[in-house]
């Protein structure tokens, strides 16, 4: 039995909170596009930047409560003089000591930031186009062609088309009209209809 893999698996239904559907859209749009690895990629540096940001804001807290206590520790020192003063020393020393070895992480969080800005910075500019486009995810029926309109489309004459088709079986009728179609669609003539009918 085969095994299905992420990419060939179907799609979820899920709840997206409406001002993120226009930007799901996209995603989706962007993943059937073939670019699935980028977006996973983006996605995952954005995610790392806004966890990175509430890091730093508790990092924040944490350098201004130690800062807090230090200054609360020398105005102690500075009103007490006697045998609190060597216990007071060594609250001091360790506080110092916290704050000396947090810094190395904060330069390392810094450097983590400006990494990931880059690599945002660098990544293509998208066009607003698709986000503002109120036909976006819609799919465009092409509609059948008479032989004429068909001619125009290929780029060829209405005798050609006419030879092709008499002259090939419909599947390798359908694969020229295809190369021949700016848009890369194959048409395949309906007899019932007698018009030529685009083949996916």
């Amino acid at each position: 039995m085969d095994e299905i893999t992420d990419e060939n698996k179907p799609s979820q239904m899920i709840r997206v909170p409406t001002p993120l559907i226009s930007a799901v859209r996209e995603l989706s749009r962007l993943h059937r596009q073939g670019h699935t690895n980028e977006l996973l990629q983006g996605l995952d540096e954005l995610i790392l930047a806004l966890d990175w940001n509430t890091t730093r804001e508790n990092t924040s807290l944490s350098l201004s409560t130690i800062c807090e206590r230090l200054d609360n520790l020398e105005s102690q020192l500075l009103g007490d003089s006697g045998s609190n003063t060597k216990s007071d020393n060594k609250r001091i020393a360790d506080l110092e000591e916290k704050v000396e070895s947090i810094a190395p992480m904060i330069a390392k969080f810094s450097e983590a930031i400006i990494h990931i800005q880059n690599n945002l910075n660098n990544q293509p500019k998208r066009s607003n186009f698709y986000r503002n486009n109120p036909y976006q995810g819609q799919a465009v029926k092409i509609q059948p062609l008479t032989e004429d309109s068909l001619s125009s489309r290929l780029g060829v004459s209405v005798e050609t088309i006419r030879k092709e088709k008499s002259n090939q079986p419909p599947p390798l009728f359908t694969a020229w009209s295809k190369r021949k179609d700016t848009s890369g669609i194959g048409w395949e003539f309906n007899q019932q209809t007698g018009l030529y009918h685009p083949v996916n």
